[in-house]
């Protein structure tokens, strides 16, 4: 399990080092205002992508660590649901988006730069995320690693050779850099996912509720975690949104190590639950203490690496490592909210998790805006901070009353001797 670990962390780290990387050059190569821009952009394309699929990667996984022979079942009915939300998003974007944030005065560069990013960061996205699931259900971590940390390093060449080499200096030069990345790694995952088995075509309908239930909780999440960058952007100016989105790509980089833990164990807690949310109790509390210890050490080294950022980004982006450094500990309680919402998540009960996150997020983004309108970029920190804290709370008091509610069933169902 530890070497499972450290090779599952190791290539979400290597991917996030990567990303870091792609937005230093990036930051350095747009300039503020350009890459305020596509920071906004990718605010609204990130909740795009949770839409795209209805949940339906995580049924895959769940479903096939139970059950291998379902591959086939699962498959087809997550390339449906991928392929058709994403029709009705392309459109939804297409109209909106080319309007709200114009990336050029040309119509042409205008809508096509937009639509190359949206099919990028929302379609492949999704696509390249069923791989990784097919392979992550089959604990098979060795080719799911090597997907992510090659995807991150494919799109870091890409920064280098579109920004440094041919000196690529606004969105519409790197939309189309940006989609030449990600459509390679999506013909390396073609082959990569039919040789697991070719796909059987329709809807696994018990799946939808609790695919649609899934969606809806990463749905509202980024949904809360792009509401304070769309509304320090009314508020503020360039430099500030653009540092904060820095910092806030920072903090999620760090929660990859969280991830890394989590991904590793829910194929094995998919099977464990089954027996009951008490027989699994032991497994989560486990979890739960390396995920503290190790959040706890990410926070640490990004607080401690934080000034060696302008090194990265450049003097353009003075707010960087203040802001870094007030939002890094925010992984301490995401961490201890993620592992017993995940523990829900693996026994099927998508019901129960999404009431807790999407009461969250929703609340959040309401907190969120209400806050940066009276306070500015402060009351971003303080909202998320107050979010993830009574999450984590509220969370793990849940997941207790459910061991005890199993405990006292399973007690009952003893006969008398």
């Amino acid at each position: 399990m530890g070497l499972s670990y450290i090779g599952s962390g190791g290539s979400l780290i290597t991917s996030s080092i990567a990303q870091l990387v792609t937005f230093a050059i990036l930051a350095r190569s747009l300039g503020t205002d350009q890459f305020a821009l596509y920071v906004t952009i990718s605010a609204f394309t990130n909740v795009a992508v949770q839409i795209c699929g209805l949940g339906a990667q995580e049924s895959l996984v769940r479903r096939i660590a139970r059950d291998p022979s379902d591959h086939a079942r699962m498959l087809g009915h997550a390339l449906i649901l991928t392929i058709g939300s994403f029709a009705i998003l392309l459109v939804a974007g297409l109209a909106v988006l080319p309007i709200v944030m114009p990336v050029s005065s040309n119509l042409i560069a205008n809508y096509g730069s937009i639509a190359l990013l949206f099919v990028s960061t929302v379609f492949v996205m999704r696509f390249i995320s069923i791989a990784t699931a097919s392979y992550i259900a089959r604990s098979n971590f060795v080719v799911a690693n090597s997907l992510e940390m090659g995807f991150g390093l494919i799109r870091t060449l890409a920064a280098v050779l579109g920004c440094l080499v041919f000196h690529v200096n606004d969105v519409v030069g790197w939309s189309i850099w940006f989609f030449a990345a990600h459509a390679i790694v999506a013909l390396v995952c073609v082959p990569l996912i039919w040789r697991l088995g070719a796909p059987r075509y329709g809807l696994v309908r018990d799946e939808l509720k609790i695919g649609a239930l899934f969606s809806t909780q990463f749905i509202f999440k980024a949904i809360r975690q792009n509401t304070d960058i769309v509304v320090l952007g009314m508020f503020t100016g360039p430099e500030i949104v653009a540092s904060y989105g820095v910092a806030r790509r920072v903090l999620d980089s760090s929660y990859l190590s969280v991830e890394a833990l989590n991904r590793l164990i829910y194929p094995g807690s998919a099977v464990v639950l089954m027996g009951g949310f008490h027989a699994a109790y032991a497994r989560v509390l486990k979890v739960a203490t390396a995920a503290v210890v190790i959040s706890g050490c990410a926070a640490i080294a990004v607080f401690l690496l934080s000034p060696l950022m302008p090194l990265l980004f450049g003097n353009e982006y003075p707010s960087l490592v203040d802001f870094t450094r007030i939002l890094c500990w925010v992984v301490v309680p995401t961490a201890m909210s993620s592992v017993a919402l995940e523990a829900f998540g693996a026994a099927g009960r998508q019901d129960v998790r999404a009431i807790v996150y999407n009461s969250a997020n929703i609340g959040a983004a309401i907190l969120v805006a209400a806050a940066i309108s009276l306070t500015g970029v402060a009351g971003a920190f303080a909202s998320s901070y107050l979010v993830e804290i009574a999450t984590a709370i509220v969370a793990w008091m849940l997941l207790r009353r459910f061991v005890h509610a199993d405990r006292a069933r399973e007690m009952s169902a003893v006969p008398a001797t």
